[in-house]
């Protein structure tokens, strides 16, 4: 006889209430998710992402006004793939000023010519030239890598802070294990906020709101749908 106090398993339908293509997994890819203890995700977990084996290549900006050249550049999370802009804001004798912007236009930080920067995953040093730099110049920085998904956890200072993806299946991902399992990770999607599965340091409604707005960035739109 069925127990008729039986908890039924989590489904995906209890999360997703509109998505583009579901038959052809549109908004879904095949992702690696790393933990450094067991964990067990249901449909509706949320993920973040943390870099690994990042390297990054500096371009001058073919119109620079200072000849400095951009010394070796080390990339730990929480940095992202994609293109970096530095731009130098204020010009000095021997220094000046810039400003980092990571791929999708968040500021990272400032930092001084000749002077060691690091912030954002990424840390170099910009080195004066024989012409100072002008208001203006600027570099591109090229971050290559690939990704690993976690469960977010508002505390967390790697990246994995940000939500990314959301797990599709119950899957167990044992201790330091890369794990390949089914990810949404990009709308269009609607999705039920009450269906999506938080790390209990996400505990008040203003951290839930930081989420929600995260994940509409990457076209997943958050409802108040039961």
């Amino acid at each position: 006889m069925t127990n008729p106090f039986a908890t039924e398993a989590k489904r995906l339908s209890n999360v997703v209430k509109w998505e583009l293509a579901p038959e052809v997994a549109y908004c879904r890819e095949q992702v690696t998710a790393y933990e450094s203890s067991a964990a067990s995700y249901v449909p509706g977990t949320v993920l973040g992402r943390v870099i690994t084996s990042g390297t990054a290549v500096a371009t001058a900006d073919s119109g620079n006004t200072g000849d400095g050249v951009m010394g070796s550049i080390t990339v730990t999370a929480p940095a992202k793939v994609g293109t970096y802009r530095l731009i130098v804001t204020a010009a000095a004798t021997n220094a000046g000023t810039f400003l980092v912007v990571d791929p999708d236009g968040v500021a990272v930080g400032t930092g001084t010519v000749a002077s060691a920067f690091s912030n954002g995953g990424l840390a170099f040093t910009l080195a004066d030239g024989a012409t100072d730099f002008a208001v203006g110049d600027g570099f591109s920085i090229a971050v290559a890598g690939s990704y690993r998904y976690k469960a977010c956890v508002e505390t967390a200072t790697d990246g994995s802070k940000v939500p990314a993806a959301i797990a599709v299946a119950e899957t167990t991902v044992a201790a330091t294990t890369a794990t390949k399992i089914a990810a949404i990770v990009k709308g269009p999607m609607i999705v039920s906020k009450s269906g999506l599965v938080l790390d209990a340091t996400y505990n008040t409604d203003a951290e839930k709101t930081v989420v929600y707005a995260a994940l509409e960035k990457i076209g997943i739109n958050c409802v108040d749908a039961v």
